[in-house]
């Protein structure tokens, strides 16, 4: 095996192959439930998930740098999402007298702003919580506007107050999430003794601007 590809497997998540095992699970739980439909989904969901975190993309120069830059911890996002929403429509519980969809909207909200801090985070600059937060809400209300509008063009759409009351949740979800990463990075910061940066990424995954003409870090 290729020096490469021993440090490619080395950056996996753990936690991220855990959730993986737990969306096979739940898929032979839809199929010993006769959920043919459900359980092929979930399968298709995770087959997703692997696209997104097998490829190396430290490595991957065509990717923009902050991609590249990501946390390998949140490789484990898109597959809490489709744990999360796979009993909505596996087993109908979108559709019950019951706050389920409400919860979706927001939880999933605060993966994505977990994400969408990472971002932010990823060239090393200190931000305040409270521009994350504002940059959090933000995407997340675009993420939210979005996914209405992807219900209504496929008919899954409810009425109004569902359609606002689920944008809000996901908007103040993004905040959460955004909010609870910038926690987390100024911890593992204290931790260090430093400000999150990115010296230990591989240089492919460094911003531009700290890399020189031949691709390499440019001094200082």
């Amino acid at each position: 095996m290729a020096p490469e590809m021993r440090r490619d497997g080395r950056r996996q998540s753990w936690f991220a192959w855990v959730c993986l095992a737990a969306m096979v699970a739940v898929a032979a739980w839809f199929w010993s439930l006769d959920k043919r439909s459900a359980a092929l989904g979930t399968l298709v969901a995770l087959g997703g998930c692997l696209a997104l975190m097998l490829p190396p993309r430290e490595r991957m120069r065509r990717l923009p740098w902050r991609l590249r830059a990501l946390p390998r911890r949140l490789d484990a996002v898109p597959a809490l999402a489709s744990l999360l929403s796979s009993p909505g429509y596996g087993l109908n519980w979108f559709y019950g007298a019951n706050p389920y969809d409400e919860t979706v909207h927001l939880l999933s909200g605060v993966l994505a702003g977990a994400v969408f801090a990472a971002l932010l985070l990823a060239d090393g600059r200190a931000r305040g919580a409270f521009r994350l937060v504002l940059a959090g809400a933000g995407s997340g209300l675009v993420l939210g506007i979005g996914w209405e509008l992807f219900e209504w063009a496929t008919g899954l759409i409810g009425d109004w107050t569902d359609t606002w009351t689920d944008v809000a949740l996901t908007a103040a979800g993004s905040a959460l999430g955004a909010a609870g990463w910038h926690g987390l990075a100024r911890r593992r910061a204290r931790k260090a003794g430093r400000q999150p940066a990115p010296a230990a990424w591989p240089d492919a995954a460094l911003p531009p601007r700290r890399l020189g003409p031949s691709g390499r870090l440019s001094g200082g």
